[in-house]
């Protein structure tokens, strides 16, 4: 039963965007701002600010560049592992080196996607998360 046949409130998907791109953040966030059931609760240009938000905001799904000022994604998802701050993350980045891919894998990065070819994905995956979030019995189309 979805949340509309047991009239409960739709639950909206909180998301952080963290990318010291501010092209980046604008693009995702115009692109965010058009799904339904989503809300962007935050956006961080630096690792630690990232990492600060989270734990202050308690997002339900942060996207994550590798490459970032003051601290790098690899070393937010390292504490992020570390403090169980319970986040899907999701890395969004143009570090295509599959070191890069395994090492946020291996942290516990959710899905890793290359922001020239793959940044569409992330809107699949939110997409996808909201459809679950609000209907746990729903086919998940792009969630393996």
């Amino acid at each position: 039963m979805s949340n509309k046949e047991s009239n409960l409130p739709e639950q909206r998907l909180r998301v952080l965007m963290a990318d010291d791109s501010a092209a980046i953040r604008d693009s995702l966030s115009a692109l965010i701002s058009r799904l339904p059931g989503i809300e962007i609760v935050g956006a961080a240009t630096t690792g630690l600010e990232a990492l600060d938000l989270i734990r202050k905001l308690k997002p339900d799904v942060a996207t994550l560049d590798v490459r970032m000022p003051e601290m790098n994604g690899i070393s937010v998802l390292e504490v992020i592992k570390k403090e169980r701050l319970g986040v899907t993350v999701i890395v969004l980045t143009g570090a295509a080196e599959v070191e890069y891919k395994l090492k946020c894998l291996e942290l516990g990065a959710r899905f890793f996607f290359h922001k020239s070819t793959e940044f569409e994905k992330v809107i699949e995956v939110l997409s996808d998360y909201v459809l679950r979030l609000n209907d746990p019995e729903a086919k998940i189309r792009h969630l393996p």
